[in-house]
């Protein structure tokens, strides 16, 4: 997925100057500064240009849920990149079927013995789900896993990283996750809105399993 001219440019203008996690604690290479400085910075770049700012929007939103729910080892293996902006973020949750009506969610997460889980299904309208701006994309994903009840209560978030990480925090191999195509909107032509399908792509709980619906709702 190939960005607009200029894009690639300006994003590496932003990541070179911190802007992206300016209230992230210092412990992750943010500035630590309260959330109210990243809202004045964020109003400049939508005011300037809405499909630009989505891309270290949506970042920041997954930085804010591995902050609240990842583990100790997740965040020290995620939050230092996607706070430099050197990784991005997303948020899968709409499906063909159902459209935003989670309750009707059908990806599906099959537990592996190593405590990973494997992720099949389709997501529409994903909003920075594949560009060239970034080494790696983080995506979270909701998923039902097998034997979960029906409804929202039975839906639990997921990380899915685009390329696996290696053990020195370099990427490697890629995922079991792809983009199939670009969505066809009216405007915000300039954000690559994307149908990703996830073929058996290796993920991990975000918090705790069939608990996605109560942290959404925060």
């Amino acid at each position: 997925m190939t960005t607009p001219k200029g894009f690639r440019e300006a994003y590496r203008q932003m990541i070179d100057g911190g802007w992206v996690g300016i209230s992230v604690p210092s412990e992750f290479g943010g500035q630590g500064l309260p959330s109210t400085m990243t809202t004045v910075v964020n109003e400049f770049l939508m005011s300037s240009n809405l499909a630009f700012a989505m891309y270290p929007g949506l970042t920041q939103g997954a930085i804010a849920a591995l902050l609240h729910h990842a583990s100790d080892e997740q965040k020290k293996i995620y939050l230092p990149k996607m706070t430099t902006g050197e990784w991005t973020g997303t948020m899968n949750l709409t499906e063909p079927h159902c459209g935003t009506d989670l309750g009707m969610l059908r990806a599906k997460a099959v537990p592996q013995a190593d405590g990973s889980y494997k992720i099949t299904g389709t997501k529409i309208f994903i909003s920075a789900g594949e560009h060239d701006m970034s080494e790696n994309i983080i995506h979270l994903v909701l998923a039902r896993i097998e034997g979960a009840p029906e409804g929202t209560k039975g839906i639990t978030l997921f990380i899915v990283p685009k390329f696996f990480v290696q053990a020195d925090g370099s990427v490697g191999a890629r995922n079991g996750v792809m983009c199939g195509s670009i969505e066809h909107k009216m405007g915000i032509h300039g954000n690559s809105t994307c149908v990703m399908n996830y073929d058996g792509a290796t993920g991990w709980l975000l918090g705790e399993a069939k608990r996605a619906s109560t942290r959404c709702s925060r």
